[in-house]
């Protein structure tokens, strides 16, 4: 009796094997799809259901964090607006400063130009100041003569020398110099009163001469005055008070100007 269902189901499925069409022919029923339908549904509910309470809980993480992310930003916004209008007062600050350095420098070129030409004049006016300072300058004038000294240098040994003169200008000095005079080949040993920067008497005791000095032409020179020579005594022994003091005539001849 088996083998007429087994022939028919075999002339109908020649693809399958008659114990597969048995099998399935019993299992394919509308019961067994519903309950294959619920339990899918059933899952796809649950899964639904945990997504969902995954979601809520998270969105409120998620919310939180757009909230201090927000406020995050807007501080970061007020950071921004205040670091701009620093760094516009800054640029405002340093757009002085180089138009203030700018100025500085062109104000330095000026008086770095004025102080090489009141140092090139210094220079120049050398040989017209007295022996005896110009010798105590020594040092000061060739530094003022080196090409590289810095323009700060260059003032400062500008101002010692113009000092130094002022303060020999506005005195009285008594000295002994070995110099030698105009032609003469051998120096002498003289007394020297300087007055100032313009003028001087020299005594030379063991030749019983006197000299005057004074600039000309921008030239210190010494001039033998026949003479004078008991004047010049008489000068320096009030000068160094070994006498009481007394009017002394001398022949002061300013530059360009009479006896």
């Amino acid at each position: 009796m088996l083998r007429l269902p087994v022939a028919v189901w075999s002339r109908h499925c020649r693809c399958l094997p008659p114990a597969a069409v048995l099998i399935s022919s019993l299992n394919a029923t509308p019961l067994n799809d519903v309950q294959e339908a619920a339990s899918e549904w059933a899952r796809l509910r649950s899964e639904t259901a945990r997504l969902d309470t995954e979601w809520l809980a998270e969105r409120a993480l998620l919310e939180a964090s757009i909230t201090n992310l927000n406020t995050q930003a807007e501080q970061l916004e007020l950071q921004h607006q205040a670091f701009v209008a620093e760094s516009a007062e800054a640029q405002q600050e340093v757009d002085q400063l180089t138009s203030a350095n700018q100025t500085r420098a062109e104000k330095l070129m000026v008086a770095t130009a004025r102080i090489a030409d009141l140092a090139k004049q210094l220079v120049d006016l050398r040989p017209a100041l007295p022996p005896r300072l110009s010798a105590a300058l020594d040092l000061s004038f060739r530094t003022l003569a080196n090409p590289d000294l810095s323009p700060a240098d260059r003032m400062r040994h500008t101002m010692a020398i113009l000092n130094r003169c002022q303060q020999f200008d506005q005195t009285f000095v008594i000295t002994e110099e070995v110099l030698t005079l105009g032609t003469e080949s051998q120096p002498r040993l003289l007394e020297i009163v300087y007055f100032g920067l313009a003028q001087a008497c020299a005594l030379d005791r063991s030749a019983n001469e006197a000299f005057v000095g004074r600039p000309v032409d921008g030239v210190w020179q010494w001039e033998n005055v026949p003479g004078l020579a008991n004047e010049a005594t008489k000068l320096i022994a009030v000068r160094q008070d070994d006498i009481p003091p007394d009017f002394v005539s001398l022949p002061i001849q300013l530059t360009g100007g009479e006896q």
